[in-house]
């Protein structure tokens, strides 16, 4: 009996037991709210459809029919550059419209079929149609995969992942694609047969030059030029001029009718085409069909790159129009959306989708209002589908790759932005170049794989060779203990918020960091008045943002309105470095900041080393010494006051203070008043 007794005194006794018992019972009591809360995020509609406006159906449907325009020629030239029956690419491009329409939580984002999916796509058919599969049934397996990829790290939450690939490894990476997608246009440029990778492209286009046909280079870049040409006229007089404007947006759907035309009547009655054209078969849409479970199995690990580019463009885009226009996106959503629409849309024979800049563009300059718009966008490639199948089949290869080309030089990365980083960061620059050199030499997927790999191991050598600062005198208290005493006494101002940085802000951490340091300021401060009532003024059709926030401040049990953000401030004392990304998503804060907050609401940083603070400089972030502030910034935020402790920068309550420079023996003036 003495033993048993000890056994439930332990038991009783045990930390990690009872802490157990009371995590677990939080957690059971926490399941049934949290779950049904959990379930309507996945239907986002639930929640923005009850007051959408009836005012904005115009504008979706306009936004929806130009979008359906834009998809026609897009998704069969991105089905080209998959290597697969460009027919397939229509097939690709319908149901994700209508599936966004229920689980979407952007207004403005277009997905579908994209140019860098059908490169990736088009490498894993390359190697896997050698075993006798067809492209479609290859492409449709990758489908399948990057969609169970998506679901796994959207319903987890762990888009944390992602954050592993670098601004600067993405940027050459996409970069160098861009080209490849180019280079692999030119057999239908040409009208000439050239071998694989980019040196043989090269060397190829200069060997055959006397095999080069020039009715089809005619049709190849007069489709160019004319797409050049409608994008320089709409950029000029678009905005005076609603037909100039159309025509602008809808340039793509013009060359391909226009050419198609042209084609129809040279080759109508020929007995062999005089170039190449399309032979779009389309009859509807064929029954579904799952994916070969043996044919998923051999693509499963090859899909990573493709999940990899589908999720960090798509999230970057939705995340990118989301603050242009003033709306919260819930990027795990945007994942399981990404990974139902993929899983789904295989069951067609369908390629790899993801969202599009340049239709997220084109959707967000129309004035679309809610994810309305994808049921107008899908219903006209369904038309398309339907009915257009007869006159799709006389498109040339070569506007196909006009359209290709026009549409994927934009995103290849200006070479201003490698100097940036050349000069932020070493590390940085060669990432971007070890990516954009060997995506373009040996494969996508290498490219992508050997950057991330070496970004990896540089940042674990400085952690393990990291240098302790050898203390042999021992002045004054340290600033930081003497802020945390401070605060006890005093308490930190209710319109202030203070982070304290315990480690390096880098790739793997810094939008994490972001979002914690804006979660914190939006559960216990609100915003200006002035940017609430503007908010208010332009309310759109996003309502995810405001009970996120209703969500975070009833956790904190946060139940009154609390007062309006003025400060926050960020002690990068233990900051031992700062990459582009992690500058990148600082500077994200200051613009959440000075959205949420207004203009009067400030960042102070205190404690950043002179390495750290050089890398912010030379970035373009502008400093000063709070010691010394100068005249110029009365009035301005744009400026970043430095503080030597965070005391100094607790205490200065005045936003803004512009003050002469204040000598080592004067008293240090405080709010307006000398201490």
């Amino acid at each position: 009996m003495a033993f048993f007794k000890r056994i439930r005194e332990s038991v009783a006794t045990d930390h990690t037991i009872q802490r157990i018992k009371y995590d677990g019972a939080r957690v059971a009591r926490a399941t049934p709210s949290a779950s049904v809360n959990y379930l309507l995020d996945k239907v986002p509609i639930v929640q923005w459809l009850p007051k959408y406006s009836p005012k904005w159906v115009f504008y979706d449907f306009l936004a929806g029919i130009t979008v359906g325009v834009l998809l026609i020629p897009q998704a069969l030239a991105y089905a080209k550059i998959a290597t697969i029956p460009v027919e397939f690419g229509l097939m690709s491009a319908w149901l994700p419209n209508f599936i966004y329409l229920v689980m979407g939580t952007s207004k403005d984002m277009s997905t579908g079929p994209t140019s860098l999916m059908g490169l990736l796509t088009a490498e894993i058919i390359r190697d896997v149609s050698q075993e006798g599969f067809t492209p479609q049934g290859i492409s449709s397996a990758v489908a399948m995969s990057v969609g169970v990829y998506c679901l796994i790290v959207g319903l987890f939450k762990l888009g944390f992942v992602l954050e592993f690939i670098s601004v600067p490894v993405l940027n050459g990476f996409v970069s160098a694609a861009a080209i490849v997608i180019m280079l692999g246009q030119i057999p239908s440029l040409f009208g000439i047969s050239v071998g694989t990778g980019t040196a043989n492209i090269i060397r190829d286009i200069f060997v055959q030059a006397p095999k080069w046909k020039p009715i089809t280079m005619a049709i190849g870049f007069g489709g160019i030029m004319l797409l050049v040409v409608l994008q320089k006229i709409g950029q000029r007089w678009g905005k005076k001029n609603k037909v100039i404007w159309l025509l602008a947006l809808a340039r793509s759907a013009v060359v391909l009718i226009l050419f198609t035309g042209i084609s129809y009547g040279i080759n109508k009655d020929a007995t062999t085409p005089v170039f190449e054209i399309s032979k779009v078969k389309s009859n509807g849409i064929a029954t579904p069909q799952m994916p070969a479970f043996g044919l998923v199995q051999k693509v499963f690990a090859r899909a990573v790159a493709p999940f990899l580019a589908a999720a960090l463009e798509h999230l970057a885009i939705a995340k990118g129009f989301g603050r242009k226009n003033n709306y919260v996106v819930d990027e795990s959503q945007e994942l399981v959306y990404l990974g139902v629409t993929n899983f789904f849309n295989s069951f067609f024979s369908s390629m790899a989708v993801g969202g599009a800049m340049s239709r997220t563009a084109v959707n967000s300059d129309t004035g679309v209002k809610s994810p309305v718009y994808g049921l107008f966008a899908g219903g006209f490639v369904l038309l398309a589908i339907f009915k257009l199948s007869p006159a799709l089949f006389w498109i040339p290869k070569a506007t196909l790759a006009a359209i290709i080309v026009t549409a994927v030089w934009h995103v290849i990365t200006s070479p201003k932005v490698f100097h940036s980083y050349w000069k932020v960061s070493l590390v940085d620059f060669l990432a971007s170049m070890l990516s954009f050199w060997v995506t373009l030499f040996v494969s996508t997927e290498m490219g992508i794989a050997s950057a991330v790999g070496f970004n990896v191991f540089i940042h674990i050598l400085r952690s393990a060779f990291a240098r302790v600062r050898h203390v042999t005198e021992v002045g004054e208290e340290p600033a930081d203990k003497k802020f945390d005493s401070a605060v006890e006494a005093r308490g930190v101002p209710l319109d202030s918020q203070v982070f304290k940085f315990n480690q390096a802000v880098i790739f793997w951490n810094a939008f994490g960091v972001k979002d914690q340091c804006f979660d914190v300021v939006q559960t216990f401060n609100s915003g200006s008045i002035f940017a609430y009532e503007e908010q208010r003024a332009n309310r759109n059709w996003s309502v995810s943002g405001e009970r996120r926030i209703k969500q975070m401040r009833a956790k904190a049990g946060v139940l009154a309105d609390p007062v309006s953000i003025q400060i926050v401030i960020l002690d990068m004392s233990m900051v031992t470095t700062v990459d582009t990304t992690g500058l990148v998503a600082l500077s994200d804060l200051k613009t959440d900041l000075k959205k949420y907050g207004g203009e009067g609401a400030e960042l102070r940083i205190t404690g950043m080393t002179k390495d750290v603070q050089a890398r912010f400089e030379r970035f373009g972030w502008e400093l000063y010494p709070a010691e010394t502030v100068i005249l110029e910034h009365r009035g301005k935020s744009k400026g970043t006051p430095l503080y030597r402790s965070m005391l100094d920068a607790v205490n200065e309550r005045r936003i803004g203070v512009a003050a002469e420079e204040i000598g080592p023996d004067e008293s240090r003036i405080v709010g307006g008043e000398k201490a």
